[in-house]
């Protein structure tokens, strides 16, 4: 049993992700009764990590794979069924509104 234990702990504690041991740990302060909280280190810490590097430059025809549908001015049928409306399926007239 106890073996078992140990056995989970390590496994559990290879799981960690490495804590940065450089950044000092945030400290509140409590002045007063009230509670004041370090946000220059809280968003520090909660600030997303810098790109370790540039993402390489694509080929132009990988560039035009990635370009969304619409400015291809490919079908869309989300797109129709928004300017048809209610008439989608059963008019070729688009919908338009009541003047």
């Amino acid at each position: 049993m106890a073996l078992s234990l140990a056995w989970a702990d390590d496994a559990c504690a290879q799981a960690r992700p490495a804590a940065n041991n450089d950044d000092p740990p945030c400290i509140e302060v409590q002045v007063n009764g009230e509670r004041i909280p370090a946000w220059e280190c809280l968003q520090r810490k909660l600030a997303p990590a810098a790109p370790a590097a540039q993402r390489p430059a694509l080929p132009a025809a990988e560039q035009l794979m990635r370009t969304p549908g619409n400015t291809l001015l490919q079908y869309n049928l989300e797109g129709t069924r928004q300017r048809m409306g209610d008439a989608f399926g059963r008019s070729v007239v688009p919908q338009r509104p009541a003047r």
